[in-house]
This record gives structure tokens, C-alpha cells and sequence, in this order.
């Protein structure tokens, strides 16, 4: 398919009786950022080794570049750049000594090769730590690092497996921030895979939601926001304890979650709207902190479909 750069058509993987990934189908277009999202454990790696050829769908097909993976990383793995969940960097070496190696093995050299890797250290913020020992170097710094490999060879596309996870929130912000600077500066095609739905929903065009291997909804936020039926939610915050039986049949009846004295409901759930809700809560004597109408997150949309937020 035209303007298609990684295509899963029917994929199933399968480890013994277990599915790593059921009748997956799904495409990444050319220039586009596409989320595969979801808990750990939901086959996100597996998809990404799909991609890479380390493994071979048990039924379906694969395609990358048009062809079977194994075929397009032999023929043009110069044009794919990779960061894996747990990526290896020798320690012994300095970031310099580190991305010339790695350059050296994509076919770069000389001028080319010294040009890129000052271009790959600057967009990660490691220029002034070229010349020093990884070894020194905290979580995020590595990450940062990893993804200066993974851009090194100027690739059309890059795959990315969980690469914000047990970052804090500077550091997973400034790895978003270089995977949209990169992508709209290269028009690199990026397939992610994350648990970390709050921040991916920065950076993504399109979005998978996938759960016990499955695809449960995908394309934009907009479109996946369609899936909440109010197309939003009412956050009211409560100005003391109360146990559901003191709160009205309208809230009780309406999918809502609770953390401490926040009540978050779907607004397409309540009964005679948000009003009626409020007027209920109030005929009641429950006292109202704040009321806040705002638009479904990511998580929200996915703890909705999965139903395992709603009370």
C-alpha cells in the first residue's frame, strides 16, 4: 500500500498455548507517530520484534518498507533506527567512542559520521558530555543517549519500545520533546510502544489501544475521545468523606470513578445530563467542593473501554 511504512494484516503470535498478539491488524503511514498502547504484558514487545524480524507471525502477515521484515532490515536497515526497552550501552566507553562505533556499523564514515554525531548529541542535550564515561551517567542521560544512536543514521523509520518507562517527569518530557523536534524536522515515521498513556498522548497522530494482545480502539485522540458518549467528563470534588449509599441513585446510576473525595463520571452516562447530576448531589446535602467539565485523557479512554475504571 502506498505511503505505507510498517503494515500488520491478521497477526497472531503465538508462545505455546498463549497469544502474545490476537488477529493484530493495523498500519504506520509515512511521516506519522503511531502509539502502540497499553499495560505491560499486552504484547507491546512482541509487536516491535514482529517489526524488527526477530520473530515471525504464527498467522498473518508482516510487512516493513513493502516487504517481509527480515528482507527490508537486510536491504535497508541503514534507514531504520532502533531503541529497545532495555538498551545496551558499554559502559567503558564515552558517548564519542560510543556513537563512532555505532556509526561505523550503518555504513557512516569519516566527515559524514563526526558531522552526524554532533548533530545527534546536540539534539539530545549531550554535547557537553561527549567526552565523558556512560558510566556516570544517570537513567534519563542514557535514554537520551540511546535515542542519539537510534537517530544516528538519519532513519525513515524508528522504533521505539517503551522508551519513557521508569523515567521521572523531566526526563520522559524531554524524550517526547526530541521524538516530535526529530519528526518534524526529518519527517521520520515512528512506531512507540508505552504504558505511560498521559505522555504519549503529547506526541502521537494516531494511537492503538491494545489489551491482552488485542486492538480495542485506534486512530486519533479526537476519534477515540468519540468513544466516551458525552465526549467528555464532570469532575466534582467533594468537601468531605461519603460513602457511596449517601450519594443519589442519578451518581450511583452514572459510570463514575472515585479517588478520595474526587468523583470523575462519564457525562454520557448520567441520567438528564449534568444539571440533574448537580441537582441531585445537592438535594442530597453533599457538599461540593469545585466542579470541573474537562475532555477525556488517553487513560481515561482506555480505562472506559477496558472497564476497569467505571464503577
Amino acid at each position: 500500500m502506498s505511503g505505507v511504512v510498517v503494515e500488520f494484516e491478521g497477526v497472531t503470535k503465538a508462545f505455546g498455548h498463549s497469544r502474545g498478539l490476537r488477529e493484530v491488524s493495523f498500519c504506520l503511514r509515512r511521516g506519522e507517530i503511531m502509539g502502540f498502547i497499553g499495560p505491560n504484558g499486552c504484547g507491546k514487545t512482541t509487536a516491535v520484534r514482529l517489526t524488527l524480524g526477530f520473530y515471525e507471525a504464527t498467522q498473518g502477515a508482516v510487512s516493513v518498507f513493502g516487504t517481509a521484515p527480515a528482507t527490508a532490515l537486510r536491504d535497508r536497515g541503514w534507514r531504520v533506527g532502533v531503541m529497545l526497552h532495555q538498551p545496551g550501552l558499554c559502559e567503558a566507553l564515552t558517548p564519542q567512542e560510543y556513537l563512532e562505533y555505532c556509526g561505523g556499523l550503518v555504513g557512516l564514515e569519516g566527515a559524514a559520521r563526526q558531522g552526524r554525531i554532533r548533530d545527534v548529541l546536540d539534539l539530545v542535550g549531550l554535547s557537553d558530555r561527549a567526552r565523558a564515561s556512560i558510566r556516570t551517567f544517570s537513567r534519563g542521560m542514557r535514554q537520551r543517549l540511546s535515542m542519539a544512536r537510534c537517530f544516528l543514521n538519519d532513519p525513515t523509520l524508528v522504533v521505539l519500545d517503551e522508551p519513557f518507562d521508569a523515567l521521572d517527569f523531566e526526563s520522559r518530557r524531554a524524550l517526547i520533546d526530541l521524538l516530535a523536534r526529530h519528526q518534524r524536522e526529518s519527517g521520520t515515521s515512528a512506531f512507540v510502544t508505552s504504558h505511560n498513556l498521559g505522555e504519549v498522548e503529547r506526541v502521537c497522530d494516531r494511537v492503538a489501544l491494545v489489551t491482552r494482545g488485542q486492538i480495542i480502539a485506534m486512530g486519533t485522540l479526537e476519534m477515540l475521545r468519540q468513544r466516551l458518549a458525552g465526549r467528555g467528563l464532570l469532575v466534582i470534588r467533594l468537601a468531605k468523606d461519603y460513602a457511596e449509599t449517601e450519594l443519589p441513585a442519578i451518581a450511583r446510576g452514572a459510570k463514575y470513578s472515585r479517588q478520595a473525595r474526587s468523583l470523575t463520571f462519564d457525562l454520557g452516562s448520567i441520567d438528564g445530563g449534568c444539571d440533574a447530576l448537580l441537582m441531585g448531589l445537592l438535594r442530597a446535602r453533599v457538599s461540593i467542593d469545585s466542579v470541573e467539565r474537562r475532555s477525556a485523557t488517553l487513560e481515561d479512554i482506555y480505562l472506559s473501554l477496558t472497564e476497569d475504571r467505571w464503577r
